[in-house]
Formats: structure tokens, sequence, C-alpha cells
């Protein structure tokens, strides 16, 4: 089962959650962050290893870890 959840696009979990990428630079999106208010999108998801960073907080990880910042839960 984690293996599963793991394995989801973080794009598509963000885009079902209503976020949209600002930019794209070859398998980075950038986004603003979705964990906070900000101008200038600094929140980065690396599609190839489906990992995510938002270097506003020096935070990142995989879907799970998202989840966990999103909605401040283990």
């Amino acid at each position: 089962m984690l293996k599963e959840i793991k394995s989801i696009p973080l794009a598509a979990f963000l885009s079902r959650l209503g976020h949209e990428p600002a930019t794209r630079k070859g398998t980075r999106l950038w986004y603003k962050s979705p964990l906070r208010q900000e101008q200038t999108p600094s929140f980065k998801v690396e599609t190839t290893l489906n990992c995510w960073y938002d270097f506003g907080i020096g935070k990142g990880g995989n879907i799970i870890d998202l989840a966990a910042e999103l909605y401040q839960s283990t």
C-alpha cells in the first residue's frame, strides 16, 4: 500500500488540490508553495524522482511527507 501511495505523481496530487505549476524547466516543475503564501514560485517538484522541495521552509520529500506538511499530521 505504501509503495502504491509513493508512486502517485506529485504533479497529479497537487493538481487535484488545485495547484498548477507556474513554470516547467526540464523535469522540474515550479509552483507557488502550497504550504504558505508567496509571490515567487520556490516549491520544486522533480518529476523523474517524484519528490518535492520547498526552498522557503527548507523541507522536502515524497508524497507522504508533503501530505504530512499539508495536513499537519503524521
